[in-house]
């Protein structure tokens, strides 16, 4: 009888496991279809040459060599890197209290406050942005206001530089890192913060000793997602920092478009794609050691 019920459920556990892939094979068609076959397609053209516009066939890694050899793209690159990280650190040190007050906040507020947060995520990147613009630009509120007050002379740029791209960037991508931490933040134990302020500990100690390290996991997460989210913005870069920055996203735009050299500007992409693979790599990697040590 054993050995039956055991053939049994075997063959009940191969029928359950043969529908799962027949219920999944639909999802896993489009998958392929939508995802792989388009970046598998870049990465084969970011290899091919290009003469007056049309894709040649061909192998070649000039592509490559040019982007990661060349002064004018490391320097895209790096400045790239160094707004995202910008923008990155501005959104922790902004998100922090505004997630511990949601997290303090009673139950039934706490639903409105995470709607106010997320309500700016219902109104398009570029519509916020030129509202952004209408506040930096040089004919924008904050200097027509600073103007007819006599502090200034001539108009800040505030505009059309980094300044306006992490300012625009940061506003941006903001409720992502207020949500990620407050979602540490409300699964803290609060007798942990009650016993550390017990034992003595002022609220600063507290914060830095038991709060911080128990939202290290929401920073990380917020931090790669607004990060990797940043590297690949194109909206913001190009309106509120035009011509004048160097942005890789806005190279991507002039080759592909511009100056028509789409295996460049699909290399470039795939450049980007990878040390975004590699930014979440390095996430998992902080996640596991920090759950190795807590």
């Amino acid at each position: 009888m054993s050995a039956t019920a055991s053939r049994t459920a075997v063959r009940a556990s191969a029928r359950r496991g043969t529908a799962a892939v027949w219920l999944l094979l639909p999802a896993i068609v489009l998958v392929v279809a939508l995802l792989l076959v388009p970046v598998f397609d870049m990465v084969v053209i970011s290899f091919r040459r290009e003469s007056f516009g049309q894709i040649l066939p061909g192998f070649t890694l000039e592509n490559y060599r040019s982007i990661l050899q060349g002064a004018a793209y490391a320097e895209i690159l790096l400045k790239t890197f160094g707004a995202a990280a910008v923008v990155t650190a501005a959104c922790v040190v902004l998100a922090f209290p505004v997630a511990s007050l949601i997290a303090g906040a009673p139950p039934r507020l706490r639903g409105l406050l995470y709607f106010l947060v997320a309500a700016p995520l219902l109104v398009n990147t570029v519509v916020r942005t030129y509202g952004w613009l209408l506040i930096l630009g040089r004919k924008g509120l904050i200097n027509e206001t600073l103007s007819w007050l006599g502090v200034l002379q001539e108009p800040l740029a505030l505009s059309g530089n980094y300044i306006g791209l992490i300012v625009g960037g940061t506003q941006v991508f903001l409720p992502f890192m207020i949500l990620s931490i407050t979602t540490s933040l409300v699964a803290i134990d609060r007798r942990l913060q009650e016993s550390s302020a017990i034992l003595g500990a002022g609220s600063v100690r507290t914060f830095l000793d038991v709060t911080l390290p128990l939202a290290m996991p929401g920073v990380i997460a917020g931090s790669v997602l607004v990060f990797s989210l940043m590297l690949g913005a194109f909206v913001t870069p190009l309106i509120l920092g035009g011509t004048a920055i160097k942005y890789v996203s806005v190279a991507v735009y002039t080759d592909a478009l511009v100056l028509f050299n789409l295996p460049r500007a699909t290399a470039l992409s795939v450049v980007l794609l990878v040390a975004v693979l590699l930014v979440y790599a390095i996430q998992k990697r902080l996640i596991r050691r920090y759950e190795a040590f807590a």
